[in-house]
């Protein structure tokens, strides 16, 4: 699916725990991160701040990775293996 979007723009949205992205011409995707978030597991319960800190520093790279099959585990198990 998400080979076929173009990602022009991408925000944060702490009020709903969303990503949002216009993916072109009056057309964007809403990310629900809570629900994006439910699927990974996590080595210790504080590992979901490296969810939390991509989407707000990076959220074109958290919804790519959410619309990946294991993309936000593999982002998670890599944020392990460097700390």
């Amino acid at each position: 699916m998400n080979n076929k979007l173009n990602f022009r723009f991408g925000m944060y949205e702490p009020a709903t725990d969303s990503i949002i992205v216009n993916t072109g011409e009056n057309s964007i995707l809403v990310i629900r991160c809570k629900e994006c978030n439910s699927s990974v597991v996590f080595d210790a319960p504080n590992d979901i701040v490296y969810l939390y800190r991509l989407a707000e520093e990076a959220p074109l790279l958290y919804a790519k990775l959410a619309l990946r099959e294991n993309g936000l585990q593999d982002y998670v198990d890599a944020m392990n293996e460097f700390n």
